[in-house]
């Protein structure tokens, strides 16, 4: 099994918090990320990445559990790895890979909020071998599933980007 983890930070400047968005637009905010990986894949002829349940808590998880303990990192609290959070929620996969990014302080305003989530996938996307991991998780051919955290808090935003994918059968 492939595990891929690599971390992102960026100061984005400062922006006002008030508290953690609705579930919907958190919905919303996961499909538009979700469309922006996709349509980075297609500029490299890749297929687009489908959601995965199953990864998405994984990923939701992740970004929750850096928002409590204020620390950007692929280990939980727990000591568990991206796969072994996967794994732990039934998940099963070949491939598994995480990118995890922060933005302080925290945002509300959904259009505000994708702004800042659309400028951590851009720098992800910027990276430059050799240090250009987030970016070949994203446009990695053995991934074919995505799941997407975000947590908002005063602390910042916290982004889990969470990929899956299979050996062909």
């Amino acid at each position: 099994m492939l595990l891929v983890a690599l971390l992102i930070a960026a100061d984005l400047g400062p922006i006002p918090t008030t508290g953690p968005p609705p579930a919907a637009e958190l919905r919303t905010l996961r499909a538009q990320l979700t469309d922006q990986i996709n349509k980075d894949r297609a500029k490299y002829n890749l297929p687009p990445l489908t959601l995965d349940p199953i990864a998405q808590q994984a990923a939701q998880y992740q970004a929750e559990n850096m928002l409590i303990n204020d620390k950007m990192q692929h280990q939980d609290t727990s000591g568990r790895s991206p796969v072994q959070r996967y794994n732990d929620l039934g998940g099963k996969a070949d491939y598994y890979g995480e990118n995890v990014g922060f933005r302080s302080p925290g945002v509300v305003d959904p259009v505000l909020l994708w702004d800042v989530l659309a400028k951590l996938e851009a720098a992800m996307m910027a990276e430059v071998a050799p240090e250009d991991g987030h970016r070949r998780n994203i446009l990695s051919s053995h991934y074919s599933a995505v799941g997407i955290g975000i947590a908002v808090g005063p602390n910042g935003v916290f982004m889990a980007e969470d990929f899956a994918g299979n050996l062909p059968k």
